[in-house]
């Protein structure tokens, strides 16, 4: 009768133990495979392509895990949300917020790949071009530089990217390179919010126009034909009025807002 009883919860250990999907990457699924290649394909042109790869494949399994709880983070990168909204002055840190930066992030890989591609050019930045110590940033910000047991996690941390990316690169060009995409309509461009409550509607359109205000990198100047281009591009555009001397209302400048990052 013991022997039995071990047999089931053998048996049911098995079959009840989640497959790890994210192990080796020729068992990727072809939804996993298409987020690598999206990506790759993101990056490259900040010369990340390999290095947001691995972000993906480390952080949400390529796709198949969006959100964490614990963090909280969320998306295909895993950006912690509460990070995400200090990013945006605009924006307090609120629970509403939250779940609205949240949604974003797990629905829209484009605003979560813009949203990680700043981080790492932030990072690029502060550490001069260090890789290492740009992917330990990613992972633990300043904290790794004060903290042993921090640095030993970012340590970890970047290992197992280095790992993940030098598989990519001999992954992707063979594999990948001409992965078709699927075709991705950002939220940022047109929020759909599945709410009945019109507050509530009312609220999270608030958000995303802020959102949409700052998430665009500032315009070199606002000539006609910048402005035409980043309209085209389906950039945000602040315009600015002023009144003058006789009270008309005219037209200052246009641009768009940098998001903002801290030291701290």
């Amino acid at each position: 009768m013991r022997f039995f009883a071990l047999l089931l919860l053998i048996s049911y250990h098995l079959y009840a133990t989640p497959v790890n999907k994210c192990v080796n990457i020729d068992k990727f699924s072809d939804d996993q495979k298409e987020i690598i290649a999206y990506a790759y394909n993101y990056g490259e042109k900040y010369d990340l392509g390999f290095t947001l790869a691995a972000i993906a494949w480390h952080e949400s399994c390529a796709g198949e895990y969006r959100m964490n709880f614990a963090d909280p983070s969320a998306g295909i990168y895993h950006a912690l949300i509460p990070i995400v909204i200090k990013r945006y002055q605009m924006l307090k840190d609120t629970g509403f917020n939250r779940n609205v930066i949240g949604e974003l992030l797990i629905r829209d890989d484009e605003f979560a790949s813009k949203v990680a591609i700043d981080e790492l050019l932030f990072w690029d930045k502060v550490r001069n071009g260090n890789w290492k110590d740009i992917i330990k940033s990613y992972n633990k910000g300043y904290l790794w530089e004060k903290s042993n047991k921090y640095n030993e996690i970012a340590e970890n941390y970047y290992n197992n990217i280095k790992q993940k990316k030098e598989i990519l690169e001999k992954y992707i060009p063979k594999h990948l390179k001409d992965f078709k995409l699927k075709e991705r309509k950002p939220m940022l461009a047109d929020f759909n919010s599945n709410s009945t409550n019109l507050v509530t509607r009312k609220q999270e359109k608030e958000v995303i126009e802020k959102i949409k205000k700052i998430e665009i990198a500032v315009l070199k100047s606002d000539s006609e034909q910048i402005v035409k281009q980043a309209k085209k591009d389906k950039k945000a555009i602040i315009s600015i009025y002023n009144k003058n001397e006789e009270d008309s209302i005219i037209h200052e400048k246009t641009i768009t807002l940098q998001s903002s990052y801290t030291n701290k």
